[in-house]
């Protein structure tokens, strides 16, 4: 399929919502490969959608003439309370609106969410991150070593490339900066922030590469070593509770 009829097909399903929902639909437009230029006949269709508050639909992917047509939808209060206070979904739905081909709707709408996003203060962006540390790396790369242990390579390349991903996801909130390609291509947007590990921009080809177990565990622990210093460096405190009771239950 190509381009033209790829966004006719939008197009139709931009103007259904549109028709469906009326005013309560704020905004439908593509983003990905469509919306870049440089899609293949085999790329898939990706749709964000955003209505004044819950439309009766959530996520869906659709098959229409053999191309996976995705909708992804959030209520305007969902996505400025992610804005508002950034968390992990914060880098991939800024990545969205910056890339955003509206379709229907307010079209400067995108431009002033991604604005939005952009105003929480450096402190915020340090807390979201602290909060989020504890579930970023730290499992994945003791798979990584518990790989190593149990001589298991096949599960240790899927467990690298978790390690990747939640590396480069907790540098988009260190850096408040986020990327707007998928896969490798958004790793290499990632070379350019300020604020990263130490030879990052090397061992991550190594890691994303590495085939071989021993390789992989010494290109990851370099990589983590790395990772684990520059939030040292940037102050960035990870509670490591000693026992059950010190762990607070409740955020205040």
């Amino acid at each position: 399929m190509d381009t033209s009829s790829r966004l006719n097909i939008a197009r139709a399903l931009a103007q259904r919502l549109s028709a469906q929902y009326g005013p309560r639909l704020l905004l439908a437009g593509v983003y990905g490969s469509a919306a870049r230029g440089d899609a293949t006949e085999w790329s898939d269709l990706d749709l964000f959608v955003v209505g004044r508050a819950e439309l009766g639909f959530t996520e869906r992917t659709y098959l229409i003439q053999s191309i996976p047509v995705h909708l992804e939808y959030v209520s305007e209060p969902e996505l400025l309370a992610t804005l508002d206070r950034p968390g992990l979904r914060w880098p991939y739905l800024m990545g969205v609106l910056a890339t955003l081909q509206p379709i229907t709707g307010a079209a400067g709408l995108a431009t002033t969410w991604l604005e939005r996003g952009q105003a929480p203060s450096e402190a915020a962006f340090r807390t979201a991150l602290e909060r989020a540390l504890p579930g970023l790396v730290f499992e994945s790369y003791g798979r990584i070593r518990s790989c190593g242990a149990r001589n298991n390579r096949n599960d240790a390349t899927h467990a690298a490339i978790e390690v990747l991903y939640e590396i480069k996801t907790a540098l988009c909130l260190l850096n408040q900066r986020w990327v707007t390609r998928d896969y490798y291509a958004g790793f290499e947007q990632s070379f350019a922030f300020p604020l990263r590990p130490m030879g990052y921009e090397t061992l991550v080809p190594q890691l994303w590469e590495a085939r071989e177990l021993n390789t992989i565990v010494t290109v990851a622990g370099e990589l983590v070593s790395a990772y684990w210093r520059l939030l040292t460096t940037c102050g960035l405190n990870v509670p490591n509770y000693q026992t059950v009771e010190s762990v607070p239950l409740e955020e205040h």
